[in-house]
């Protein structure tokens, strides 16, 4: 049995000197060991394995040994200045990682030979369009996919063609370039920073229409450090963006996210410490906000500026900005906001201006300390729905009482009638 080290945080299997040769099958059995102890749990599986069925007269199909996240093999280093030739055998070693699917990784003065078996063998394409295809049709809202090209900061190069994570290109600028307009292109970017947290100062300025842009989530930081224009601008039409955390520099008066292309979709975005709007929309239709948090800009937390219109807003939560949401302007139509959280922003959870038409708060929001108000509404064929944790049905009905009757004391009129009659028959439950 060879003897192996293995280097958790490297993800390397090391093969110790003096030892030049290792099989297949010694380095699956010791893996499965290393897998199983409670130690190494956190870490998941290293290797799939396959092969060892029977052919028939003796013969089996050969191991093949496919590592897994990142992990790859290693001879340990020698001192020179002469190379050593070291051999994996019994078996095919294969890999999928980040390092061109290299199962191997190079160390000094050590040359490695993966001596293949000719049974089992399996080319497998670079991209799984057909599960990329089954992941898209459960996210977004268009479905069509392009071509598909992968963003990343950390070691990618834009001399790359960014058609798969090992030839990812360094800028979003350069992928938006070799994406194409009007197909649905996608581009993944990729969060593999040390220490977890991938920061981009640059920024995005998107002007191809039907572009489709995922994040890692709050992995991927967009937080530039020059002032001066929106971190992210949105000028094309049919754009999705998910999963990315949003500021602005510190400096400035700039928003997080500025829109003026139509049927936009912004989803499962944190959108922080802005110096200006969380997100700004004008003359643009059809924009859909998701899911997002959007605290603690020195603007609104959502501006929705001149000529927008069919906006939809719906289960965000909105937190210590200047309005949560303010609607200001001419040509301000049938915006929708439904079941979100506003809740502590130093104006108005959201502010209606004069000339904004028919807007619609609806389905169970919650407004709670917006030091303002909960809502003001200067606007033409408004709709406010209760909020939820709103008036009791007891809190209703007096309020409906104390309008309809107790507040009449004209003698003569109905009020007065009806509010006598009540003082009469309390009276005389009381004898």
């Amino acid at each position: 049995m060879a003897t192996l080290t293995f280097f958790k945080t490297e993800r390397v299997i090391q093969v110790d000197s003096p030892q030049t040769v290792v099989t297949a099958q010694d380095l699956l059995n010791q893996i499965r060991l290393y897998e199983e102890k409670p130690i190494n749990l956190d870490y998941g599986t290293i290797a799939n394995a396959y092969g060892k069925q029977p052919l028939g007269g003796s013969s089996y199909v050969g191991i093949t040994l496919e590592l897994i996240n990142d992990w790859r093999i290693a001879f340990e280093a020698r001192n020179g200045p002469d190379t050593v030739l070291c051999t994996v055998s019994g078996g095919n070693l294969v890999a999928i990682n980040q390092y061109s699917n290299n199962p191997i990784k190079p160390t000094a003065f050590t040359q490695v030979v993966i001596a293949q078996s000719s049974s089992p063998t399996i080319i497998q394409s670079s991209t799984d369009y057909a599960t990329l295809y089954l992941l898209e049709s459960l996210t977004g809202r268009s479905k069509s996919i392009g071509g598909i090209y992968y963003w990343n900061p950390t070691s990618g190069s834009d001399g790359n063609d960014g058609l798969t994570p090992a030839k990812a290109v360094a800028s979003f600028a350069k992928a938006q370039t070799l994406a194409s307009g009007g197909t649905g292109d996608i581009i993944f970017a990729l969060a593999t920073a040390t220490g977890g947290i991938t920061t981009v100062t640059e920024k995005l300025n998107i002007t191809k229409n039907n572009l489709k842009l995922r994040g890692a989530g709050y992995s991927f930081q967009l937080v530039p450090t020059s002032p001066g224009t929106p971190t992210l601008t949105v000028g094309a039409d049919n754009v999705e963006i998910s999963g990315f955390y949003i500021t602005t520099a510190t400096s400035g008066t700039d928003n997080a996210i500025t829109i003026t292309g139509d049927n936009t979709l912004i989803e499962g975005c944190w959108i922080k410490s802005t110096s200006g709007h969380g997100i700004d929309l004008s003359s643009s239709s059809r924009t859909q906000i998701a899911t997002c948090a959007i605290e603690n800009c020195t603007a609104n937390g959502i501006n929705i500026g001149p000529t927008t219109t069919l906006a939809s807003i719906k289960q965000c939560i909105i937190t210590g900005n200047s309005d949560g949401i303010d609607l200001s302007g001419s040509g301000v139509a049938d915006n929708i906001f439904e079941n979100n959280l506003i809740y502590n922003n130093s104006g108005y959870g959201i502010d209606i201006g004069s000339g904004v038409t028919r807007t619609g708060v609806r389905l169970n929001h919650t407004f709670s300390g917006n030091t303002a108000g909960s809502t003001r509404d200067l606007g033409t064929s408004t709709f406010i729905e209760t909020q939820a944790g709103g008036a009791s049905p007891t809190e209703i009905a007096d309020t409906v009482w104390d309008e309809v009757i107790a507040g009449h004391a004209t003698v003569g009129t109905a009020a007065k009638i009806l509010k006598d009659i009540k003082t009469k028959a309390t009276l005389a439950s009381l004898r």
